[in-house]
């Protein structure tokens, strides 16, 4: 290995470092009270000021690591292949990609710290909504219009049924992780994509389709 490649994995091995770090405090602390110092300890004792190297301040390195760390965003940016499918695999996917976000514990506590800090500092709710969720209702939004254009779908108000299917995970998400309601726990994601995906699909098929 070269002295310019082993540079190159020593980055990203310490980009990575930082990333996991900066998990570990934003779920705890929160994005306004973390600190460059929390972060740099958290990523084994670095210097704060080295953070700087691999991202210009607290709010990209906010992002990059919901980017990195929350494979619906990937998902997003493949939004030709899903809109290839069919409607029960696309749908089912994007679902599963969804609740597949809440499997980890940490990003459970990072999620419930972003809606926390929503009501008090509007900035976030605007950047999670620029980042994620226009983005996964964009892509939701033109599949439901191109499956009426192929006559898989019937003719409705694809923003609102946008709305619709990904608010029945999320309040599958929030009664499971968030409330801990009982029933809600003792249901696996298999199930609720098997419920959610059937119950949105025949809702919205046109007449002769099965």
């Amino acid at each position: 290995m070269t002295v310019d490649e082993t540079t190159k994995v020593q980055n990203a091995e310490r980009r990575m470092q930082i990333l996991e770090g900066a998990l570990k405090v934003f779920s705890t602390k929160g994005f306004h009270k973390a600190t460059n110092k929390d972060i740099a300890a958290a990523a084994g004792g670095i210097s704060p000021g080295l953070i700087y190297w691999y991202f210009k301040d607290k709010e990209d390195l906010f992002v990059s690591l919901l980017y990195e760390r929350v494979n619906l965003l990937q998902l997003i940016d493949h939004s030709n292949e899903i809109m290839a499918l069919p409607p029960r695999e696309a749908l089912r996917l994007v679902g599963d990609t969804y609740l597949g976000v809440f499997r980890s514990p940490q990003h459970v506590a990072l999620f419930r710290i972003i809606l926390g800090e929503i009501s008090r500092f509007p900035q976030i709710g605007d950047m999670f909504y620029k980042l994620l969720v226009s983005k996964l209702f964009k892509l939701l939004n033109g599949y439901l219009q191109h499956q009426i254009v192929l006559g898989v779908f019937r003719p409705h108000d694809t923003a609102t049924a946008t709305r619709s299917f990904v608010g029945m995970f999320v309040i599958q998400v929030l009664a499971r992780e968030f409330l801990h309601q009982p029933e809600a726990l003792a249901t696996g994601d298999d199930l609720i994509l098997e419920t959610v995906v059937e119950i949105f699909v025949r809702g919205l098929e046109a007449s002769g389709q099965s």
